[in-house]
């Protein structure tokens, strides 16, 4: 081959190269745009089947408009990079919608007709240290104009942007407002005095069924008619479900085991009830009434139990309550009315990851038996510092001294509330029960054998798994633990003191959605530590505080001696120091110079481990990478130009 001819085939081979590569490229940017391969460890970017379902279940077309302002968020490198994590995770919704999600990315500038979208449509912006209105948020919309917008993408919720996201889009494609049916003893519509006070023209209805009615259709349930809980119902919600007959308990049995969802205010002893008068005297309740609403069968048909006439006790969440006399009023912990923080609830479900605090009084002990097919996910826990004490003991007027007396703390941690889901059966397995039974499943005249006929065939096993929430507790539907009322110009304004209500519209919200929306759980952060060199940044912390305070003690000690030593040079002013003294006071500073580098060298030690950890991962993600890259490119060199040479001397 002439020379001239290898330069020509080698620069045409060159061209040829160049064209493959882009060509490639642009087949692969539109070919392969939704392949991806995800692996990372919490499966960050790849979609739960439970938000496929929903994008595939679309009926009509719905628009996402992404409002990110994608120039000025380089001055805020996090939001930036959690902008581009949000628009990925966008594009993969219209990707995998067959067509039905459309996506526009819209990048606010100051002072632009976008700008003024992202401001009518309801956006929140963040100001900027330097100046400008930085834009991160979401308006979808759908066919018949309805709009539902996320004002502002927050990274410490980055665990919940997929329930976010497929809520949003699941609202757009079902846009009926959720109906709530309400059913239980515990009087929401009328207040404490029930019925009577109502027909007396004094009906105070519960704040907390003012906030449901903003966000929802609110049906209250007759308990004597169980053919109202049907599948026309979003959610059922049980309010202190007290003395149901076996027909209702039936039909909420039927209602979860057909795919319902259920939320579950159960109580070992209401509290409220108890101080509440009888809604047909108006005289108060006798003090030994039962006031339990358990449902028993029920529960053990879902894997669980509340433990009867037993109440969780717990010192580190007792509320402070005023006891005594007037003139000798003190100050207690109240064990039987909790405040449970933050820090005891759960962060990985939606209902609860947001929430401050909750408050409550007597709560119940939620556990799971044995040979329960379902899973109980804890919400609301104790602390260790709680134990179980008896209904009875609060029964009455109860004497917070003498409860604080008999309480013991058994170190157990018990369950408040919790998410019950999984495979169950039916509490009912003879079939339904008489049409005239009463509570104890008994017939008025003893027969148990004439059986009601059913409107439905009676399902037996669950289709699918059901979708609980059970809460052990209904004293926290009362107005007096979650809200205070105070008088601004004249009128009485409910100020929330406790999050209560959020709790249980969070919780209809995420229970009125489909089973694949309800099925969606938190999902790990992009961000993450470097977990070893936390863990060596605490120890070495407590190592040196240990070592900080024996070193701190010892210099306080030499500093004393040194200022009792100078203290007696000054009485003798007159005189000159002694040699021993003069020596003792330089061998003082000499120990409080020495303790002083000692504790420099004790910070300077336990840095270095952490140091040279970073060091290393440092040379690992800089150094080491690039250098591996560059030794296969001179490997793969070496080889090729070998070849070469062997070819050429064959030839």
């Amino acid at each position: 081959m002439k020379p001239g001819s290898k330069a020509l085939l080698t620069g045409t081979g060159l061209i040829a190269a160049f064209a493959i590569f882009f060509a490639v490229n642009i087949i692969a940017n539109q070919g392969l745009r939704s392949a991806r391969v995800d692996l990372t460890e919490a499966r960050l970017y790849t979609l739960s089947d439970g938000t496929r379902n929903v994008l595939k279940a679309i009926p009509d077309p719905i628009t996402l408009r992404f409002f990110f302002s994608d120039k000025l968020a380089g001055a805020a490198p996090q939001v930036k990079q959690y902008g581009m994590r949000v628009r990925e995770l966008l594009e993969r919704y219209a990707a995998l919608s067959g067509g039905k999600v459309r996506l526009e990315v819209i990048d606010p500038e100051p002072f632009t007709e976008s700008e003024d979208r992202a401001v009518q449509a309801g956006l929140q912006a963040a100001s900027l240290p330097g100046g400008g209105q930085l834009y991160f948020g979401l308006v979808g919309s759908n066919t018949l104009d309805q709009q539902q917008t996320i004002p502002f993408f927050q990274a410490d919720k980055e665990q919940f942007l997929e329930y976010d996201l497929t809520k949003l889009v699941y609202g757009l494609s079902s846009p009926k407002k959720p109906t709530v049916g309400i059913l239980g003893s515990l009087p929401l519509e009328y207040g404490p005095g029930g019925m009577m006070a109502a027909m007396r023209g004094q009906a105070q209805p519960y704040l907390i069924l003012d906030q449901i009615r903003q966000f929802f259709e609110v049906k209250m349930l007759d308990a004597g008619k169980p053919e109202e809980i049907s599948d026309k119902l979003s959610v059922l919600v049980l309010a202190h479900p007290k003395d149901l007959s076996a027909q209702t308990r039936y039909a909420i049995d039927q209602y979860v085991l057909k795919g319902g969802h259920l939320i579950v205010f159960s109580d070992p002893y209401s509290e409220t009830m108890a101080a509440a008068p009888n809604p047909m005297t108006g005289q108060p309740m006798p003090p030994g009434m039962d006031q339990s609403s358990l449902l028993p069968e029920l529960f053990r048909a879902w894997g669980v139990e509340v433990v009867p006439d037993k109440f969780v006790a717990d010192l580190a969440l007792a509320q402070r309550v005023q006891t005594g006399r007037p003139g000798a009023v003190a100050v207690v912990d109240y064990v039987p009315w909790l405040n449970v923080p933050e820090g005891h609830m759960s962060h990985d479900d939606v209902v609860t990851a947001a929430l401050t605090n909750i408050n409550g009084a007597s709560f119940g002990a939620i556990r799971q038996i044995e040979g329960a097919t379902t899973t109980l996910a804890p919400l609301l826990t104790s602390s260790d510092q709680a134990m179980l004490m008896d209904t009875a003991d609060i029964k009455g007027e109860p004497d917070p001294q003498a409860l604080a007396g008999k309480f013991k703390p058994d170190g157990k941690t018990y369950v408040l509330a919790a998410r019950i889901s999984g495979p169950a059966k039916t509490a009912f397995p003879d079939g339904p029960p008489p049409a005239d039974a009463k509570q104890d499943g008994k017939a008025d005249d003893g027969k148990t054998d004439v059986a009601a006929v059913p409107a439905a065939p009676q399902v037996k096993d669950s289709a699918k798994p059901i979708n609980v929430l059970l809460v052990a507790d209904a004293d926290m539907l009362d107005d007096r633990f979650w809200a205070r009322a105070q008088q601004m110009f004249g009128q009485s304004v409910y100020v929330p003191i406790a999050a209560n209500a959020d709790f249980l519209v969070n919780a209809i919200d995420n229970m009125s959605g489909s089973g694949d929306l309800i099925s969606l759980r938190s999902r790990g952060r992009s961000q993450r530590p470097f977990e070893a060199i936390e863990a060596m940044r605490r120890q070495a912390d407590q190592q040196f505080l240990a070592r900080q305070t024996q070193l701190q003690k010892q210099m306080e000690d030499t500093q004393k001696k040194l200022a009792d030593l100078q203290s007696k040079t000054q009485e003798q002013s007159n005189a000159l120091l002694t040699a021993e003294q003069q020596a003792a006071i330089d061998s003082f500073r000499d120990q409080l110079l020495q303790t002083r580098r000692e504790l420099r060298n004790v910070q300077h030690e336990l840095n270095r481990g952490i140091e040279q950890l970073q060091l290393l991962i440092k040379f690992i993600n800089i150094g080491l990478m690039p250098l591996l890259a560059a030794l296969v490119a001179v490997g793969l060199g070496i080889f090729w130009r070998r070849r070469r040479m062997r070819r050429a001397l064959e030839g």
